[in-house]
């Protein structure tokens, strides 16, 4: 990969779309929502219903205390206690080379297992993502699993609400939506992360992480696009994302919820949810709506503080072909990198096993052996997918300033 330098671009910020806009003024919301969606693949969502500011700031306090308890405390959770990603990863090392010191909390609905996990008579998706949460010491946080209970049903709610709107956005009829995405019955990757501030680094490495932002396209510090979701949804409490606009520019995305004194340097927009355009919906849009490519950026997070967020990963139905909007059939290879035939459950499988290695090794290292050439293949042509549209992004950029 080239390492050419990265830009931050002041001049550009994440568009806005407003909920309210959905009813009082549909023409606009609709405009604004494609708008931000084939330009930037990203967008902010103010007033998010079920997201207001109160919810969030009694979110970010319950999931603070989780990860400000002792670490013994927060492994009684331990991910690796069960084979379905479900729990407390203790955080990276800071020689990790991955730029970023993160702990995290992996969950989604409480489900009872479809089978064994090592039953191979059925998909891989259908025994890694179907199970329970393995949760922390009740009595001593008894308000987290209520929070996650709860934040659960409204990202639930909202991602449907909003999934049928980008829909209709893409003038399809909402119904195509519902083929991929069953309300009672859904397949789910959600986190809470804490990340770091460059001060978790020795001294004698900070200098090498910042050289490593400093670069458009490291591939050292976690810069990615979402594959599997058709959106992601997110909360957070400090800077530190960055989105991709055009080809070695980077956007600072503002924070949704301030729990800290102090200024930022990135806007603070209360009762907002960032959106992203994952590559389902790249691939499901022919590209019209692109998935873009992004990152935290520990350097960013300010000092002496630390970063959360809660993204948010519905996943599709895991059956069958991609089939575009309006299509009767995959084509060979889709706008989006997404070849026909593939086995999404498997590359969304693989995807979480590359993830949390502690996991894989314990119960899925035979699967993982097998399955994880294919599955990076799929993601580099999903990324390079994405970075080619992101060039022409620039190049309209340009052309408008002209």
């Amino acid at each position: 990969m080239s390492e050419t330098k990265s830009k931050n671009n002041r001049s550009l910020k994440l568009p806005e779309v407003n909920w309210l806009d959905r009813d009082s003024d549909p023409s606009k919301f609709f405009k604004d929502l494609s708008y931000a969606l084939s330009e930037f693949g990203f967008m902010v969502l103010t007033n998010a219903p079920g997201l207001s500011d109160d919810f969030q700031q009694h979110a970010f306090k319950e999931v603070r205390s989780f990860f400000d308890s002792p670490k013994e405390l927060k492994k009684t959770a331990y991910i690796a206690k069960t084979p379905y990603f479900r729990g407390y990863s203790l955080p990276t090392p800071a020689d990790s080379s991955f730029g970023q010191v993160i702990e995290a909390f992996q969950y989604g609905f409480e489900q009872a297992p479809l089978c064994k996990h090592d039953d191979r008579t059925q998909p891989i998706h259908r025994r890694l993502f179907r199970g329970p949460n393995t949760w922390p010491d009740a009595e001593a946080l008894p308000g987290f699993r209520p929070l996650i209970d709860d934040l659960n049903a409204r990202y639930h709610s909202l991602t449907h609400l909003l999934g049928e709107a980008i829909v209709e956005s893409l003038g399809e009829d909402v119904s195509a939506f519902r083929e991929y995405f069953d309300f009672e019955d859904p397949d789910l990757a959600a986190s809470l992360n804490h990340n770091f501030s460059l001060e978790a680094y020795a001294e004698k490495d900070r200098d090498k992480v910042k050289k490593e932002y400093d670069k458009f396209n490291s591939n050292k510090v976690g810069a990615h696009i979402d594959g599997p979701p058709f959106i992601a949804l997110l909360i957070n409490d400090r800077p530190g994302l960055q989105v991709v606009a055009a080809e070695g520019h980077w956007i600072d995305a503002p924070v949704t919820c301030k729990t800290a004194p102090g200024e930022y340097h990135v806007p603070v927009i209360p009762g907002s949810v960032i959106v992203n355009t994952g590559g389902t919906l790249m691939h499901l849009s022919e590209g019209k709506y692109s998935a873009t490519l992004h990152r935290v950026n520990t350097t960013l997070i300010p000092k002496g503080e630390t970063r959360i967020s809660m993204p948010y990963f519905l996943i599709p139905k895991m059956e069958g072909d991609l089939v575009p909007f309006g299509k009767s059939k995959a084509s060979a290879i889709g706008a989006g990198g997404y070849v026909a035939g593939r086995d999404r459950g498997a590359n969304a499988s693989v995807n979480r096993m590359g993830t949390f290695p502690q996991v894989t090794k314990r119960w899925w290292a035979n699967e993982y052996a097998e399955l994880s050439q294919k599955q990076r293949d799929e993601v580099k042509a999903e990324t390079q997918a994405a970075l080619d549209l992101a060039k022409e992004r620039g190049k309209r950029f340009k052309e408008s300033k002209i």
